[in-house]
């Protein structure tokens, strides 16, 4: 997908909500690089987004017919909006509540308010719930860029106390190295680090590992 598809893809996907929430997808959408982590993902089966926010990745993702997308989200004003657009199952509530088993799990930018022993039992909820040979898909930022990382912390901190479209607070981040040992310690191996943040304010970083067979 090219980046003005992708572009008039979610203005046709949100053109009925409120225009803070338009903004701020607007402003999501220029300042991270959704269309570069798609071909992370397999090419059909059943994918669950883990905090999904507004959706946005799990619509792009959804843009396949082969794969059945479901989004997980705590926020009820996110969750239970009848603007929703078809092609998401969307369900209100925390990743524990969710049963089955999926080929690929993606948490995007989502974990950084989280302590690091509640996204360590995260991750291995996560592990539990793909099937043999499924895809984690982890989309986080590398704080090992200082300059950067103030851009993103002073964003979060606008969506909080400016447009109130997020819930939680804090930022915790972890090293590449730190990440890697953490998933190989819960028994995902074929782990990848890739840097996607060439041209964006953000220094965006997309991990993916998979649940061995």
């Amino acid at each position: 997908m090219r980046w003005l598809e992708a572009l008039r893809f979610l203005r046709q996907i949100y053109r009925g909500y409120p225009r803070p929430h338009r903004a701020h997808m607007l402003v999501r959408f220029l300042t991270c690089p959704f269309v570069r982590t798609l071909d992370g993902l397999p090419a059909g089966g059943r994918v669950l987004e883990i905090g999904a926010g507004h959706g946005i990745y799990s619509y792009f993702a959804a843009r396949n017919p082969a794969r059945s997308v479901f989004a997980v989200e705590p926020d009820v004003r996110k969750t239970i909006n009848p603007r929703h657009a078809p092609g998401v199952q969307w369900i209100a509530g925390y990743d524990e509540c969710i049963r089955g088993r999926f080929d690929a799990i993606v948490v995007y930018d989502a974990t950084y308010r989280m302590s690091i022993a509640y996204r360590t039992e995260l991750y291995r909820r996560v592990f539990e719930r793909l099937k043999p040979g499924g895809t984690f898909l982890l989309k986080d930022m590398d704080p090992g860029h200082r300059a950067k990382m103030s851009w993103a912390r002073a964003q979060e901190w606008l969506s909080d106390h400016l447009l109130k479209i997020s819930i939680g607070s804090g930022f915790v981040y972890q090293t590449r190295a730190e990440v890697e040992s953490t998933l190989r310690d819960l028994g995902f191996d074929d782990f990848r680090a890739k840097a996607i943040d060439r041209g964006y304010p953000h220094p965006h970083i997309v991990y993916s590992a998979r649940k061995p067979f």
